[in-house]
């Protein structure tokens, strides 16, 4: 037998019925941390807030770190992904031809790395169910969106131009610097800034040298990205991290608390 619910929404000054059924022509996927996991239907007008009453978002879901997948977004990820395999493609070969072997080998595995890794559409949305109420961060929905909802991990990553990814026990107000200096760092890091990955993806550049270095609050589940020297990079030298930071902000996995 079919089980379907039905949830009213305002849009405007009228209301709309954004309904569930177990075969519906377009939908939207909520899984994780929810009390009723599966697909949707989606209907013009629907937005975020329908999908996560829909669902019955848990109460030990983790909001920062839930992912909005969006198969609009795949196009433009995918892009940057070639890009980011191209310019370190040809950084192994300047590597390899100017630097020593170790240096060209880590950033062929980096290669190897993003190659491996999914193009997942992930896009900035705010998940937290009550301030979804605030028309501004309740946007409408995409047909195939999927939300996931995972919950709480306990851990700080810090990865790039490292000997390996440093996993570390979150503590609450601790330095960046102080996280990276637990990790060893690569010949080819660059020693003066760093990339914070904040698990809701957004991304910021942070000072860690004597001479410019910044507080930043570091949530749990955060990805601190250790820059390589932008010389390696050639033409692209200027831009590279960057990109790199924006990608790993899409690979929501990275925070540790989906199970999967």
């Amino acid at each position: 037998m079919k089980r379907a619910w039905i949830i009213p929404f305002i849009t405007g000054c009228s209301f709309t019925m954004f309904s569930a059924f177990s075969h519906a022509a377009q939908t939207v996927n909520v899984s994780g941390a929810v009390q009723r996991p599966g697909d949707l239907a989606w209907q013009p007008g629907a937005r975020l807030l329908n999908a996560s009453i829909g669902a019955g978002v848990a109460d030990d879901a983790w909001y920062q770190g839930a992912a909005l997948l969006r198969k609009s977004a795949i196009r433009d990820q995918r892009k940057l992904k070639h890009g980011i395999l191209f310019d370190l493609q040809s950084a192994v070969v300047n590597a390899r031809a100017t630097a020593s072997p170790e240096t060209g080998d880590l950033l062929a595995s980096w290669h190897q790395r993003v190659q491996n890794m999914p193009v997942t559409g992930r896009v900035s949305a705010e998940l937290n169910p009550l301030k979804q109420y605030l028309t501004e961060f309740n946007p409408l929905l995409e047909p195939d969106d999927q939300i996931i909802y995972p919950r709480r991990p306990s851990q700080v990553r810090v990865m790039g131009a490292v000997q390996q990814d440093c996993v570390l026990d979150f503590v609450p107000a601790r330095d960046p610097a102080d996280y990276v200096a637990e990790c060893t760092l690569h010949e080819a890091a660059n020693r003066e800034y760093l990339y914070l990955v904040q698990p809701d993806g957004k991304v910021q550049s942070i000072g860690i040298a004597y001479w410019n270095a910044e507080d930043a609050w570091i949530a749990v589940g955060a990805v601190l990205y250790v820059p390589f020297e932008p010389a390696f990079f050639g033409p692209s030298s200027s831009e590279f991290n960057k990109e790199m930071a924006t990608w790993l902000a899409t690979q929501y996995r990275l925070t540790g608390g989906y199970s999967e």
